[in-house]
């Protein structure tokens, strides 16, 4: 911490009479930011004249969300419907900012399989939505791509290169959709999910399954060692997805993977663990208290101390409530260990040194966050020193 807030230069924006979450303590406090860093931190409340009275809030760095599909529901807000891909960026990045989130990694699905295939048409025009509304300054936070490789896909390598050339790409994830292990180990309950989900026929829902696990057999470990050669050498973080083993944690430290998404069973979040690969959970699965499909809940593992960092998933504004609801609901984790694990922890496990703490030199990512009823409220969210919400 700085000793003094003295001496701040006109353009700066003070907060103060706010409870500053730190890595490892709350204090009472003063926070200053211009030129888009934190600037100074100083121990009680500030008398400068243009200082921010934020009446007790607290203040945390903003949230990085390193997995969601939010966009996705923007570009195609209806089956059948496309949006314009500009403005659906616009929407989207109003949704996340409003939500606390300075840093989002949006995650695109890469290859798909028969009765996903509208997934394969919107990939692109997302993308490019994305750019332009960047390059025109649309944009209130910042925006990067995690782009999502379905390994079971003949041509997926090929498509990732199509794809990737975004100046957006900052993060590669391999995944394996086929019925049987990983997120859906019973393949009759996969049959009737995407039965029903997609209005597939018999023999189209068939195809589909068959398509996949002929393709994980014939093209998965091939195709995940070279979309993780390409990680390497590109320097990109690279993540696996839906582990439910202990073989699955080998393969991904094998890989060089630098997390585990939405690891699907007690085993595979220990052999996590025992590896020192970081564990990500959704924060929908959290608040539920269970997953969708029937695989751990992340509330067990945070209790169990196996639970690293926590991505939106599909549904932006559950960041913070996870956040706040780990603190609320466990005794083993405080408040600045739970906001940890949707700022910093994501942030060093995806290499972005420059921000997820609140800390002089920082990009200043700050959120003004109330209380109430034991509910977060955001109330003013700072991106890299700017007004954004």
């Amino acid at each position: 911490m700085s000793s003094t807030l003295a001496d701040i230069p006109a353009a700066e924006t003070i907060l103060t009479g706010g409870a500053l979450v730190l890595e490892g303590e709350v204090v009472q406090g003063t926070l200053a930011m211009a030129g888009g860093v934190i600037t100074g931190i100083d121990l009680g409340k500030a008398r400068h004249p243009r200082a921010i009275d934020v009446e007790g809030a607290l203040l945390i760095p903003g949230l990085v969300d390193v997995h969601t599909d939010n966009l996705e529901r923007h570009f195609q807000p209806r089956s059948g419907v496309l949006w314009d891909k500009v403005a659906a960026a616009i929407a989207h990045d109003g949704q996340v900012a409003t939500a606390g989130i300075t840093t989002v990694f949006d995650s695109l699905t890469v290859g798909s399989a028969p009765g996903w295939d509208t997934r394969a048409e919107m990939i692109q025009p997302m993308i490019e939505g994305l750019e332009y509304a960047r390059d025109h300054h649309m944009l209130r936070i910042e925006h990067l791509l995690h782009l999502r490789c379905e390994i079971t896909h003949a041509n997926i390598v090929s498509l990732f290169e199509s794809h990737s050339q975004s100046p957006l790409t900052a993060m590669l994830s391999v995944m394996d959709h086929a019925p049987g292990d990983r997120q859906s180990p019973d393949i009759t309950a996969y049959r009737r999910r995407y039965q029903k989900n997609l209005n597939m026929s018999d023999a189209e829902v068939d195809h589909h399954i068959r398509t996949l696990i002929e393709g994980s057999q014939r093209f998965g470990p091939a195709n995940a060692k070279a979309l993780a050669e390409i990680a390497r050498q590109r320097g990109l973080p690279l993540a696996t997805h839906d582990d439910a083993s202990a073989a699955h944690i080998e393969e991904a430290v094998a890989l060089g993977a630098c997390l585990t998404e939405f690891p699907t069973t007690l085993e595979a979040a220990e052999a996590a663990r025992a590896h020192g690969l970081p564990t990500l959970m959704g924060s929908p699965n959290l608040i539920r208290g269970k997953s969708h499909s029937g695989n751990v809940a992340a509330a067990d593992l945070a209790h169990r101390g196996l639970l690293d960092m926590v991505a939106s998933d599909y549904i932006p504004a559950s960041l913070i409530q996870a956040a706040f609801k780990l603190a609320a609901d466990d005794a083993l984790i405080d408040v600045p260990a739970a906001v940890r694990m949707v700022t910093a922890a994501p942030a060093a496990a995806l290499n972005l040194t420059d921000r997820g703490r609140l800390a002089e030199g920082l990009r200043a990512d700050v959120v003004e966050v109330r209380l109430i009823q034991n509910r977060p409220l955001v109330r003013s969210v700072w991106s890299a020193g700017r007004r954004v919400a």
